[in-house]
């Protein structure tokens, strides 16, 4: 059928190329798997079904949810490079994507697995510090960092994440000491953090929102492209001066590397009309996520190699070691 779609047929009315193959013309002609490396309930799971489920709806086909979490998300991504690559089995990838091969051995090439389809959302986060610091800014933190080494510590709610990584770039980049202290997800630390026991947290959106506006907590900075509408008052990273400390944490829907194009494009269609859905946009946003400018799966592999190389160099600068 390659040869096929690359010769021209002589029909009735003269000459004319045949279109894309049969097998992109046909799909689907199936139900998807669209595997999430986290557990039920958290914000990816949430990301994922809330494009599921339009994309279903114009795919024509089911498209099955399949949370696998374990690994520190290398669970979910390994089954990829051993599905067929033929676009019914789909990945939605994270940050840590391109940051564990840095923090342990994996299965698979994190590039040259793997084929970008959609760029479909950015979570934002707020920095927040507790009240009782004297502390109002984002350079206020860092210099009181600089004045109070050992005196500053920070929720991590896991190595590799793009909390974790935010607060290690911001140290790596401004040098001043703030401690890590691991927790197992956001929820275990949170009282610590109110209570006053955490003094730091880069938090989603909208927990983050929740306990600023009750005054539980205090809001420095955005990790955001714009202020956000509920905290018009706090600026963003980039606004407050440390816009090359910002990490960009990132959901695309991925498969697996030679998948026929045709068939990445129509999956990449079918994303982009799904966020095109006030409905899509309004989940996404209660979830702490905007809808980022579309990117082509070109543009986002370049994303990958970029943020594959800066993050390595973080892992090894900042001597950032996998959760145990």
């Amino acid at each position: 059928m390659g040869q096929l779609t690359r010769r021209v047929v002589l029909g009735a009315g003269g000459a004319f190329a045949i279109a894309p193959s049969a097998q992109a013309q046909a799909f689907p002609s199936k139900p998807s798997r669209f595997l999430v490396p986290y557990p039920v309930g958290g914000i990816v799971d949430i990301v994922s079904r809330s494009l599921a489920d339009p994309m279903q709806a114009d795919l024509g086909q089911p498209v099955v949810v399949e949370p696998k979490p374990g690994g520190n998300s290398t669970l979910a991504t390994a089954m990829i490079p051993q599905a067929p690559a033929d676009g019914y089995t789909w990945l939605m990838a994270t940050i840590s994507h391109v940051v564990v091969p840095h923090l342990q051995p994996v299965p698979y090439d994190a590039l040259a697995d793997f084929q970008p389809v959609a760029l479909v959302a950015v979570a934002t986060s707020v920095a927040v510090v507790n009240p009782s610091l004297p502390i109002t800014t984002l350079k206020e933190l860092v210099e009181y960092g600089k004045a109070n080494p050992g005196k500053l510590n920070y929720l991590n709610p896991g190595n590799g994440s793009s909390i974790h990584l935010s607060a290690e770039l911001l140290k790596n980049q401004y040098k001043f000491d703030m401690i890590s202290v691991p927790y197992r997800g956001i929820p275990p630390g949170m009282t610590d953090l109110l209570e006053g026991r955490l003094q730091v947290g880069l938090l989603p959106g909208p927990l983050a929102i929740q306990h600023v506006q009750s005054g539980k907590l205090r809001a420095l900075a955005v990790l955001a492209d714009k202020r956000l509408a509920t905290l018009p008052d706090v600026p963003t990273f980039a606004e407050a001066g440390f816009g090359n400390a910002q990490v960009m944490s990132w959901y695309v829907i991925s498969v697996r590397s030679g998948t026929p194009a045709a068939i990445v494009e129509r999956l990449h269609g079918s994303a982009m009309k799904a966020l095109q859905s006030a409905e899509t946009r309004d989940r996404l946003g209660k979830a702490g996520c905007e809808v980022p400018a579309p990117r082509s799966p070109a543009d986002i592999m370049a994303m990958w190699k970029a943020d594959y190389a800066r993050y390595g160099k973080l892992v090894k600068e900042a001597g950032i070691k996998g959760d145990s």
